[in-house]
């Protein structure tokens, strides 16, 4: 009798203890600041629920990808730059996040950003033959946006069915995943499912739940992520010149290479090159113009569409000084570019189209990623686009 008492008791305490931490978490994960939402973690990323939490009336969310992860050092990234003010740019990517799974998640959060704005950075190597990699996409596949996306109401029945094809098409690579991905598609948008499925369904979706907000947590913590830094902030006017001027100085005493790339990144570009001083030209035809990630874009905007909210699309260049150098043509850049407007134009939508910019010295940390007046030129268009919102008259 005396180890059912012990048995039950310790049950008792155990149940505490979690019903304890998930009470715990549903508070903690707000932590309202700056610092977490120009934070690049995949934790973050994965949780739906944490990034609703951390969206306010100063919100802007702004997709991209392995950008963001560059330059977090300097005083130009939005870490740095937008410490202290009110606006909240929640950033979402890293390297190998791409329209299909920004997709995903804008469908899975769409509903809860107050500004109904948001901004997507297009990186044309997105756009190559094959669209996004299998395995790439795998490694980023939120299961816990894809099953709030099947659950948005406010979704056509086609964007759905076109984002279930892909990601079947695309997760075969992880068989493990495909099956649960099956077990939510065939609950949330077919009739024939079984009890099992039903069951198996809640399981999944409540350990989910419970695991993302728990990992955003404890990278929050490890992190040194505090709560509620942004009290006090306020939004200030901005002297982009005179950042530009100093990104501009800057690169003039550190960037001098045939690239105008900073001194880690001609590093890299060196070790890619092998050395060599004329690289064999390669013979690239029809990359990044022809592309199923087009599609993927498409779908982007059509969650927008969907959900009313206004997006923003900034076309990335690359580094039209490397790019040449290695024998990518440029007029296969400008076609990309071509199609890109095309598309924003069919759809209606802004577009800051920094195409201009690949020949623009210092604007690149690398081949492709933003360096110093790189940055400053795109955080300009984002606390513009933000910028509108609070020059209108609240109704």
């Amino acid at each position: 009798m005396s180890k059912i008492k012990a048995f039950v008791m310790a049950l008792l305490l155990f149940s505490f203890t979690v019903y304890g931490l998930h009470i715990y978490s549903v508070q903690a994960i707000a932590l309202d600041n700056n610092a977490f939402s120009t934070w690049p973690n995949k934790a973050k990323f994965n949780s739906p629920e944490a990034i609703r939490a951390n969206l306010n009336k100063h919100s802007i969310v702004v997709f991209g990808s392995s950008e963001f992860e560059h330059g977090q050092k300097t005083i130009y990234h939005p870490k740095a730059m937008f410490r202290d003010f009110e606006f909240n740019p929640m950033l979402i990517g890293a390297g190998y996040y791409q329209c299909l799974e920004h997709a995903i998640t804008l469908a899975a959060v769409g509903d809860s950003v107050e500004t109904k704005k948001v901004v997507l950075l297009l990186s044309p190597s997105w756009f190559r033959k094959e669209g996004v990699i299998d395995t790439a996409f795998a490694s980023r596949f939120s299961e816990g946006s894809y099953i709030e996306m099947l659950q948005n109401g406010n979704l056509s029945p086609e964007t759905k069915r076109y984002i279930e094809n892909r990601t079947n098409h695309l997760l075969q690579v992880d068989p493990a995943t495909l099956k649960r991905v099956h077990i939510y598609d065939r609950v949330l948008t077919e009739d024939k499912n079984s009890l099992m499925d039903g069951v198996s369904y809640r399981v999944y979706e409540n350990y989910l739940r419970e695991k993302d907000r728990q990992s955003v947590i404890l990278q929050a913590k490890l992190f040194h992520l505090e709560s509620d830094q942004n009290k006090g902030n306020e939004d200030k006017e901005i002297d982009w010149s005179a950042y530009m001027n100093r990104a501009e100085a800057q690169g003039e005493k550190e960037n001098q290479n045939p690239f105008y790339m900073s001194p880690k990144g001609f590093t890299r570009a060196e070790y890619k090159l092998h050395g060599r001083a004329v690289p064999e030209k390669r013979k690239v035809r029809n990359c990044y113009t022809v592309s199923p990630e087009y599609d993927d874009f498409k779908c982007f905007l059509d969650i927008c569409r969907q959900l009313h909210i206004e997006p923003l699309v900034v076309a990335l260049p690359v580094n039209g000084y490397y790019y040449d150098y290695t024998g990518f043509p440029a007029d296969t850049r400008t076609k990309y570019y071509e199609n890109i407007r095309a598309l924003t134009k069919e759809y209606g939508v802004q577009l800051i189209d920094l195409s201009n910019e690949e020949f623009t010295k210092y604007f690149f940390e690398d081949g492709i990623h933003l360096g110093g007046k790189g940055w400053v030129t795109v955080n300009e268009a984002l606390y513009n686009f933000y910028d509108e919102n609070k020059k209108q008259p609240e109704m």
